[in-house]
């Protein structure tokens, strides 16, 4: 008896009936097509390959998005489906990274300097009194101008 091997290149037409007709459809098709007794192990396989992703709770698959550069470029399909695509867009919210990051540096470069003054100036809010050491202030070659 010959072993039939199922490659990679027929996963999409079994996730196909998985999805359209379940796992019964996906195992009759299997069974039909191919002639595998025990479905399962396919079924398990493409889960596990990576290149698909399965979620329990629809009991549905879907591919994997590989990169983000994938991602950035229109396929063939999403340029003639302009009305799809706008639509999405709209749903889809865009979140710009860049001002966080500049929130970020702001509060780096506060502290930085609120360090840098620490050394020279302290504050005691008990006695409402402000030290300043003007020596270090002078020694690190800073000037004092009070008005």
């Amino acid at each position: 008896m010959a072993k039939t091997i199922i490659r990679e290149d027929a996963f999409p037409r079994i996730i196909e009936e998985y999805n359209s007709g379940g796992k019964t459809a996906a195992y009759d098709y299997l069974r039909s097509h191919y002639g595998i007794r025990h479905p399962y192990f396919v079924i398990n396989r493409i889960k596990e390959c990576g290149k698909y992703s399965y979620d329990a709770d629809t009991d549905r698959f879907a591919e994997t998005i590989t990169s983000d550069t994938d991602s950035v470029f229109m396929d063939l399909d999403e340029l003639c489906n302009r009305t799809a695509l706008s639509s999405e867009r709209q749903a889809e919210t865009v979140t710009d990274p860049r001002p966080a990051a500049m929130e970020r540096l702001v509060h780096e470069l506060i502290s930085d300097r609120l360090l840098t003054l620490s050394r020279y100036i302290t504050l005691d809010s008990s006695t409402r009194t402000i030290l300043v050491d003007q020596t270090s202030l002078s020694a690190d070659g800073y000037r004092v101008v009070t008005h």
